[in-house]
């Protein structure tokens, strides 16, 4: 009896331990999947650092391009994969916030996904047409005021859909929400002044900001931003508490080893800190580098998810 029990015990016990191939972690290439397409500024991220990893690592890497369904494919293609760290997955607000609150059903357990790290995030601005009659953003808010629904608010992509209703909700105001699938078709209608205003990434806007075809009414920064230091936040503008960034990060499978996920994330924390990082960040869609580790990025992740939740079930409606 004694020996029976004694031997369950040893049994969990050496269950319990970290396979053998971990300590040789890895012994065969990365695959690093990427929900966009070639050439975005997430997947020029994703490829920059799947080849300093590689590097570090000393074993080959390689991108797999799995764009589709709101970032939901290249999550299903993590999840297929083993627990073992040879498939990283980028992640966004979209596949670890959004989807995760607005589908019904969901198409992949977000609870499956585990942190590693939150490697940068692309700043928002609210932009008008150059020729447009709202030089602030507080005569645009108080115009929507006035007359509920008259001022148009475009906006493309989950993300800036719930960003335009916190604005709505925080400013007391009722835009009339115009979606588009691209975020360059919206840009180019609010040129033309078909639209009266749009929340979009800054660094696709910058360039129509610095070349005098759009206006910059805010930004949605805690503060000002460095690339446009005269342009005034929506905090600012009078709304203290609105805050909108979009971050990328990557995220492995859960039930991945923890010396294997822990390696992973101090490899990855490293090629955040390289200064090529912040260039490479900074020339793909004028973003900052972030590199938080995998606690910090659950702590983000947790807010913004407290922070969309009540806006949800609007978005959800309209999908």
């Amino acid at each position: 009896m004694i020996r029976s029990v004694l031997r369950c015990l040893l049994l969990a016990c050496l269950a319990a331990l970290p396979p053998a191939w971990a300590e040789g972690f890895p012994s065969r290439p990365l695959r690093f999947i990427s929900p966009v397409g070639p050439g975005s500024s997430g997947d020029t991220i994703t490829r920059f650092v799947a080849e300093r990893t590689a590097k570090l690592l000393g074993q080959p890497s390689f991108v797999e391009n799995r764009p589709g369904a709101g970032q939901s494919v290249a999550a299903q293609a993590l999840l297929s994969a083993p627990a073992d760290g040879y498939s990283l997955l980028l992640v966004s607000p979209g596949s670890m916030v959004i989807n995760p609150l607005v589908d019904n059903p969901p198409a992949y357990d977000v609870r499956e996904l585990l942190p590693l790290v939150n490697a940068a995030r692309a700043s928002v601005a609210l932009v008008t047409g150059a020729g447009s009659k709202y030089a602030t953003a507080t005569a645009l808010l108080d115009a929507a005021r006035r007359a509920p629904g008259s001022v148009s608010l475009a906006n493309y992509g989950t993300t800036y859909r719930l960003g335009g209703l916190a604005l709505q909700q925080q400013a007391g105001v009722r835009f009339n929400e115009v979606p588009y699938k691209t975020g360059a078709q919206m840009l180019t209608d609010a040129i033309g002044g078909q639209i009266d205003a749009a929340l979009t990434d800054l660094g696709g806007a910058l360039p129509l900001i610095r070349s005098g075809k759009l206006r910059a009414l805010a930004v949605a920064n805690r503060e000002r931003h460095t690339a446009l230091p005269e342009v005034p936040t929506l905090r600012e503008s009078g709304l203290p508490d609105y805050e909108l960034t979009i971050w990328v990060g990557f995220a492995i499978r859960s039930g991945t080893p923890a010396p294997v996920a822990q390696r992973l994330e101090a490899t990855l924390l490293q090629v955040l800190a390289q200064p090529e990082f912040a260039e490479t960040a900074q020339r793909a869609a004028n973003m900052e580098v972030m590199g938080q580790d995998s606690r910090a990025f659950r702590a983000q992740i947790d807010a913004d998810t407290q922070r969309y939740r009540a806006f949800a079930p609007s978005l959800a409606a309209q999908r």
